[in-house]
């Protein structure tokens, strides 16, 4: 189960705040406690986070989140969706998605641009310090490449995303988001891919355009990740291997499961932004988060589960991922 970082979760609720919202009934409507809001490196459900964005919108009445100068009625992402899907490549779905948005509102203005052998899809926010966090601006980034992965049915594998903005803190949570190169600072919001995707054709009907949209954000906010991607190989081989307890084999047979070189591997996470130690803790926290919470295993249980051996090494290891011990986490979310 795919957890979120604190950083989201306080972002939106700024997005109420700045907006006269009663945060605290928004925190108590996801179920997460006040004080996990100044711990540092505590991650929570995607399904919270999903609530929250959703309250977010209902709340707000508003899609861009009071991000932007004006409002976005709820419904406009969805007839977008709509029209342009009757469409029969990705370029024209997503040439007549961004004229919409265009037509739609001054306050994001979009282009598609091709540069040789990939393209651009560039994003201006007219007043950027409408959205301090850079929240809304990232989460753009995000509906745009889900939804192209979504339409041809293939997680688009992006070469570079460049933000205008100095490098922020949560910049590692942003790997989980793009898996790919980064670049700050930069003049434009943009992400780029091959250019032989926009010649892909939709393989989504309009029923399965009314269950995506009726269960978005979820996909969109957990961020599963390129499934042709070596670390989301990795992950679903570690968790298909899951019986009674988590087994992690050593590298070296890993490597040999996929027909690589240790060598050869290491490179190809290293450029993903990943490596094995560092899949094998990612999985251990959103397992003891879902052991922890929403199983209701004791720590001594979920010790066992995910091979630690002795409680006492999975409670430091727990509060290295969160900042809490696992009973403070608990009490915390109560």
């Amino acid at each position: 189960m795919a957890t979120v970082d604190i950083h989201y979760i306080k972002a939106a609720l700024n997005c109420n705040f700045r907006n006269g919202i009663d945060i605290e009934s928004l925190l108590t409507d996801v179920n997460i406690n006040h004080d996990l809001l100044s711990t540092p490196g505590a991650r929570v459900s995607g399904e919270q986070m999903t609530r929250l964005v959703k309250l977010t919108w209902a709340s707000l009445q508003d899609e861009f989140m009071g991000c932007t100068p004006y409002p976005c009625k709820q419904g406009v992402f969805a007839l977008m969706t709509r029209h342009a899907l009757h469409y029969e490549s990705l370029q024209a779905i997503l040439e007549q998605g961004i004229h919409f948005y265009n037509l739609f509102t001054n306050d994001i203005q979009m282009r598609l641009v091709q540069r040789g052998h990939n393209v651009e899809l560039i994003a201006h926010f007219t007043h950027p310090e409408a959205d301090p966090d850079h929240f809304y601006q990232e989460f753009w980034l995000v509906i745009w490449h889900r939804f192209a992965s979504w339409v041809i049915g293939k997680k688009i594998p992006l070469i570079q995303v460049s933000f205008p903005y100095p490098k922020p803190a949560h910049h590692m949570e942003l790997k989980y988001l793009f898996p790919c190169r980064h670049l700050f600072n930069r003049s434009e919001l943009k992400f780029s891919f091959d250019a032989r995707y926009l010649n892909h054709q939709p393989v989504r009907t309009q029923r399965e355009l009314s269950h995506f949209l009726k269960h978005s954000p979820a996909d969109l906010i957990t961020i599963p990740g390129d499934e042709k991607s070596v670390k989301t190989s990795i992950r679903s081989l570690l968790l298909s291997n899951q019986k009674e307890a988590l087994i992690c084999p050593p590298f070296e047979e890993i490597a040999q499961r996929f027909g690589m070189s240790t060598q050869t591997l290491r490179r190809k996470l290293k450029s993903e932004g990943s490596a094995y130690p560092q899949i094998k803790d990612e999985i251990r926290r959103d397992l003891a988060i879902e052991k922890l919470y929403s199983q209701k295993l004791s720590i001594t249980e979920i010790s066992n589960l995910l091979g630690y051996s002795e409680p006492r090494s999975f409670t430091r290891a727990f509060k290295q991922w969160t900042g809490l011990t696992p009973k403070a986490y608990l009490n915390s979310k109560r």
